[in-house]
């Protein structure tokens, strides 16, 4: 078992991870500007989905597929970067064009999470490096890990879940005359992310 102090530490960890902006929350919070809770949530869920297969193989010990993101680390990157440049320019190119447009469908709600979860190797390498530390049994971590794993990504999912109600109320507020505000804060969010993905090296 996991000692009680390390799985504090963890935890803290954890929390200190969900509320730090990276390319995820980036996407969360744009869509969350743009559409609302409902499709803010739907890609949180996406992306939490990504994330706990990245855990899962962590903690699967699959070896081989880490290094297989390693090897392509900038081609998915930028494949992602580029992703969510496109989603910050056309938000940007229709802001102002009225907060009742139609959102993304559930299912493309949940696959930008998903894809952009993917796009992001980083995350998986972290992983492989983070959990590992928090381990006691060597000669058998992957119960350990498993613990670990399902922590990490039930504070991740909860502090998504936070990114998206507090950006849907920012929405609100931001409804009417500064409807095309809250699209273009969207827009540079996301274009934040892209950036954030440009700038990511495997140090």
């Amino acid at each position: 078992m996991i000692a009680p102090a390390s799985l504090a530490l963890f935890v803290l960890a954890c929390i200190a991870l969900a509320v730090t902006p990276g390319p995820n929350v980036a996407l969360i919070v744009g869509t969350s500007l743009n559409y609302g809770r409902r499709s803010g949530i739907l890609t949180a869920l996406g992306v939490n989905v990504g994330l706990l297969v990245q855990l899962a193989m962590v903690a699967g010990g699959l070896a081989y597929l880490v290094d297989a993101f390693s090897r392509h680390f900038d081609l998915v990157r930028y494949a992602g970067a580029a992703y969510l440049a496109w989603l910050a320019i056309t938000q940007w190119r229709n802001a102002g064009q009225g907060q009742g447009a139609p959102a993304p469908s559930a299912r493309a709600a949940f696959g930008r999470g998903l894809a952009v979860a993917f796009a992001n190797p980083k995350t998986l390498l972290f992983h492989a490096a983070f959990l590992p530390q928090f381990v006691t049994d060597t000669a058998n971590p992957l119960p350990q890990l498993a613990i670990l794993a399902a922590v990490f990504g039930a504070v991740a999912l909860i502090g998504d879940i936070l990114w998206a109600t507090a950006a849907a109320r920012a929405r609100a507020a931001l409804a009417g005359r500064f409807a095309r505000v809250a699209d273009r804060l969207s827009a540079g969010i996301l274009m934040g992310g892209a950036a954030v993905l440009l700038a990511a090296g495997r140090r």
